[in-house]
């Protein structure tokens, strides 16, 4: 099947990119804005909403006159933003409609202008983009080093759009990728309930149990310590804007540990666990099959041009790591001879939050939505068993089935994961 799918990794600038960068995203963010006041103006004055590409004509025409510094950066990076806007005002138009409907009870979400208080920002180049076993082709960029080779693919796919985005005084790249992958086979295995709490992040009915690494609390002591050495620091000097890129990259770095946890957690989830022994066997088998990884090399274009030399070889180390990536991903596709050994259905529990960032919740309500992408490449079935509160005890309903929880009467994990499977009529036990 024909999916989409994007690779994101970390950059390796020097400053002369990282400028270009910084300008590349002012100008999507000064689009944005200028677009914002637009569609707002046309709709005062004339009671229509004023398309991207409307925008985007009144745009090259600001570029003579007003704003020529625009032609310092790629073309790409404004009118991606105003495709952005357009985007931002249909998903607001839509979330009115469901409110009318009572089937939306978030915030509508009116698209507000950006700021750089936030961060530098991101934007978003389209045509002609080249990746490499270590670099990457932008368009106005040239090639840029990647930090990590062997992750992003060089070949048998087609690359639609390239982000550049920054966290923490880091530089990162996403690749939107359309590639061929094999249909999954279905699961067959018995369904497993999932109970997401606080000492673990997830138990399992099975007995499985996925630990929580509390990224903030093992690191609350350094940010304490690093929030009192910045607020020492004079407002406008060079060391209070080094003590806050320090917090910035501790904060980024429990993000880091939530997500990989998060990652991990539901890969043991929807995937099949296999013993150690037979993992080197897999591992061989690919290895085998895998041809010598060889430098991608740039066609060249014209009539006149030379005809191509052969790929040549990459180094050694390099060629160990581009081959390592490529068996990693060939041993997470699911087969059919692991259907046994992954659930049919993983039963959630789900409490009706739409994102829990505090430390005792963390990555519940992410851990949910990382399943639900992860299944459909799996041969999944993903079920949640809906859990509202009420007077004095919890519900917990899914399939006419209503089952009732007195509050600390029952503190014992695994029993709550099989009450998930009972509530959703998975599951005969007593």
């Amino acid at each position: 099947m024909l999916i989409t799918r994007g690779y994101r990794t970390q950059l390796d600038l020097n400053h002369q990119q990282i400028t270009l960068c910084k300008q590349h995203a002012g100008a999507a963010r000064w689009s944005w804005n200028w677009g914002l006041r637009r569609k707002q103006e046309v709709y005062q004055q004339e009671k229509r909403w004023i398309s991207a590409m409307e925008l985007h004509r009144e745009l090259n025409t600001l570029k003579q006159t007003e704003i020529p510094w625009m032609y310092e950066v790629s073309k790409a990076a404004p009118q991606e933003a105003l495709r952005d806007l357009d985007q931002a005002y249909r998903n607001f138009f839509r979330r009115c409609d469901l409110k009318k409907e009572g089937k939306w009870r978030g915030k509508l979400g009116f698209p507000k202008p950006k700021t750089k208080r936030k961060g530098v920002g991101s934007f978003r180049l389209t045509g002609s983009i080249h990746i490499y076993e270590q670099a990457i082709e932008l368009p106005r960029f040239g090639r840029l080093r990647l930090h990590e080779c062997g992750y992003l693919p060089t070949g048998g796919v087609a690359v639609l759009s390239a982000t550049v985005s920054e966290k923490a005084g880091r530089c990162f790249v996403s690749v939107q990728v359309s590639e061929q992958v094999p249909d999954p086979p279905q699961a067959a295995g018995p369904p497993i309930g999932v109970d997401t709490g606080i000492k673990t992040l997830a138990q399992c009915s099975d007995g499985r149990a996925i630990a929580n690494p509390k990224a903030l609390t093992s690191e609350l002591k350094r940010i304490k310590r690093l929030h009192r050495w910045l607020s020492r620091k004079q407002n406008g000097s060079k060391n209070r804007a080094k003590a806050r890129q320090k917090l910035a990259r501790k904060y980024a770095r429990v993000a880091y540990v939530r997500e990989d946890a998060l990652h991990k957690g539901t890969s043991q989830l929807t995937r099949a666990q296999l013993p150690p022994e037979e993992r080197e066997i897999r591992k061989a088998e690919i290895a085998a099959t895998l041809p010598e990884p060889r430098a991608k090399v740039k066609p060249k274009r014209g009539k006149r041009s030379k005809k191509e030399s052969p790929p040549e070889p990459l180094p050694k180390t390099i060629a160990n790591k581009v081959k390592a990536k490529q068996m990693k991903k060939l041993l997470r596709q699911a087969r059919a001879l692991d259907a046994q050994r992954r659930p049919a259905v993983v039963v959630l529990e789900d409490l009706h939050v739409a994102g829990m960032r505090t430390e005792p919740q963390a990555g519940s309500g992410n851990q949910r939505c990382r399943i639900r992408r992860v299944q459909a490449a799996n041969g999944l079935q993903n079920v949640l068993a809906r859990r509202k509160p009420a007077v004095g005890r919890s519900l917990v309903c899914f399939h006419q089935t209503v089952l009732w929880l007195q509050p600390y009467q029952r503190r014992d994990r695994p029993f709550r994961a099989h009450l998930c499977l009972r509530a959703s009529g998975l599951w005969a036990g007593d």
